[in-house]
């Protein structure tokens, strides 16, 4: 029994699985997304600023998260607290995460390339096909999972999420921080119902990428 086909599907599942993930995740750190769900989540009223002081710092604050280069965060905003040494360290920790992912995703992309490359070269997309399939069913099921256990107990899926990424005592801050004021609780809202949607709109273009793959494969000649 040839096992190439079930390399390749195993392979493509992971891989297609982390660019979905991975895509999804960088939309919502993409400058057009914190210029309109900034505003919208009452920002306006937690900080007292005009819309345009808003979406200025917010801006500086996702440049800083996606950036190693970015300039430091004020410490005085209006003359008010800005960002303090606990916020500051935990946004870079929140860059190392998001840096993370982006290389990772790069990676699964490339990956996933070169097998594809590598599967049409031979005339074989069955694995590739059924790998797409199998990764648009494993991040639909995932999102679907995260819905059910954030409606059921938001506060314990909240507290489990930051765990995996950050140490206990290192992402929480007082209710009138600037942090927590710009990013309030309607914005992480607005943001997981963004990411859920994208990621299942990813979801079901693999699905329908592995459908048409097989179609194709019926028609290549096996090298």
């Amino acid at each position: 029994m040839n096992a190439a086909p079930n390399r390749r599907h195993a392979i493509v599942a992971v891989a297609a699985t982390l660019v979905a993930i991975g895509l999804s995740v960088s939309v919502l750190v993409m400058p057009w997304f914190t210029f309109v769900a900034v505003p919208s989540a009452d920002a306006l009223r937690f900080t007292g600023f005009s819309e345009r002081e808003l979406r200025d710092v917010a801006e500086e604050v996702r440049y800083f998260v996606t950036h190693r280069d970015a300039p430091d965060l004020p410490a005085e905003v209006n003359g008010q607290p800005g960002f303090d040494e606990s916020s500051v360290s935990h946004l870079v920790d929140v860059r190392n995460v998001i840096i993370f992912a982006r290389w990772l995703t790069l990676l699964a992309t490339i990956t996933l390339g070169v097998v594809a490359a590598e599967a049409l070269s031979r005339g074989e997309l069955r694995g590739v096909s059924g790998g797409l399939r199998t990764a648009g069913w494993t991040t639909g099921g995932f999102v679907v999972l995260l819905g059910l256990v954030g409606t059921l107990d938001f506060d314990s899926f909240f507290v489990a999420f930051h765990g995996v990424f950050f140490k206990d005592g290192t992402w929480t801050f007082p209710y009138d921080a600037l942090i927590i004021r710009i990013f309030p609780e309607a914005f992480w809202t607005t943001a997981a119902l963004s990411w859920a949607v994208l990621a299942l709109v990813f979801s079901a273009a693999l699905v329908a990428a592995g459908i048409l793959g097989k179609r194709v494969s019926k028609g290549l000649p096996s090298n």
